[in-house]
């Protein structure tokens, strides 16, 4: 077990033995780059609700985590003012990883590569800006993630390429953030072959101008996504796109004005499942192509318009829709169903 505090500017590497390896650190001070690498078995940098301290206080740093082994856990919790940089890198087996991070223009990159992964990550707090979270899980079945935003102007980068059973979830508390989950295909285009589907989504949004996108893709066709959202606010831009076999998105409690809504989903068994309370002109847009297609969607107005378009697209396939509205807007409500 170590235990140390440092308060200087420099580069500290802390090397710990093969078989069971422990850093519980307190650090404070400004300007600082620390680099912990832990190579082995049950290697551990334990914080938050570990057994030990893992704390960093400071700004303008640099702090870089790297395991390589077996059972590793990294839990940090880390308050600044202003430019913290958390990086953890992990290969092995049954890896956690929590990082907490407070203040303004602070980031945290978190790349998991193995089996078994839980990766939790929170940035911010009620009034921090500028954040910024990125997250590449590359691993097995049965990965978990949770991202937690809190603040303005924050943004929130997920990327998942693993075999299926994936589960992402993401807090956003604030106004005017940006956030994006990637599960199956990448942002750049890379896909992974072992890519068998079955992920799921889910998505928390209180607040307003936050714009998210969800794709969930199996371009092999054989998986099944699952998206739900979860909306309070106004003006907010949700996108989801959906590619595989038996695509289901959920989207559900959307209360505020002007939310725009787009929903893609091309493979087999499509499924659009939507109450909605209208307050003021949302925009609610459903593609569903390629097989068979089914659209739930219930419309509650407390006042204002709202503007839907639904379009199930394919040849010799079952499609389906049913819609309830209630439109108290006396310029009316639009509603366009196109079957093709």
């Amino acid at each position: 077990m170590l235990s140390t505090l440092f308060r200087i500017s420099s580069v500290f590497l802390f090397c710990t033995s093969v078989m069971a390896n422990d850093i519980y650190i307190t650090q404070s001070g400004d300007s600082l780059d620390l680099d912990i690498v832990q190579d082995g078995q049950n290697n551990q940098i334990e914080g938050l609700s570990g057994s030990g301290n893992a704390i960093i206080y400071g700004d303008n740093s640099d702090v870089s985590f790297n395991q390589t082994g077996d059972s590793n856990q990294i839990r940090v919790w880390s308050d600044s003012s202003s430019n913290k940089n958390m990086t953890a890198n992990v290969t092995g087996d049954n890896n956690i990883t929590k990082i907490d991070n407070h203040g303004a223009d602070n980031t945290i990159t978190t790349n998991v590569t193995g089996n078994n992964n839980v990766t939790f990550d929170e940035i911010g707090n009620g009034g921090d800006t500028n954040n910024t979270i990125t997250t590449t899980v590359n691993g097995d079945s049965n990965n978990t993630i949770a991202e937690v935003q809190n603040g303005d102007s924050n943004t929130i980068d997920v990327q998942v390429q693993s075999q299926d059973n994936n589960i992402v979830r993401v807090y956003v508390n604030g106004d005017n953030n940006n956030a994006k989950v990637w599960q199956g295909k990448h942002e750049d285009g890379n896909v992974d072959n072992n890519e068998t589907g079955d992920n799921d989504a889910y998505w928390y949004i209180t607040g307003s101008n936050n714009t998210t996108a969800s794709y969930q893709t199996d371009d092999r066709g054989n998986g099944g996504q699952y998206l739900f959202n979860d909306i309070d606010g106004s003006t907010n831009t949700i996108k989801i796109t959906q590619r595989g076999a038996g695509n289901h998105s959920s989207t559900t409690d959307v209360n505020g004005d002007n939310n725009d809504i787009t929903v893609l989903q091309r493979g087999n068994n499509n499924q659009m499942t939507s109450t909605i309370t209208v307050d003021s002109g949302h925009e609610v847009d459903l593609l569903q192509r390629y097989g068979d297609h089914t659209a739930t969607i219930n419309l509650t107005n407390s006042g204002g318009a709202y503007n839907l378009d639904v379009d199930q697209i394919d040849q010799n396939t079952d499609r389906s829709y049913s819609i309830t509205g209630y439109c108290a807007n006396s310029s009316g409500c639009t509603v366009s169903v196109t079957q093709n």
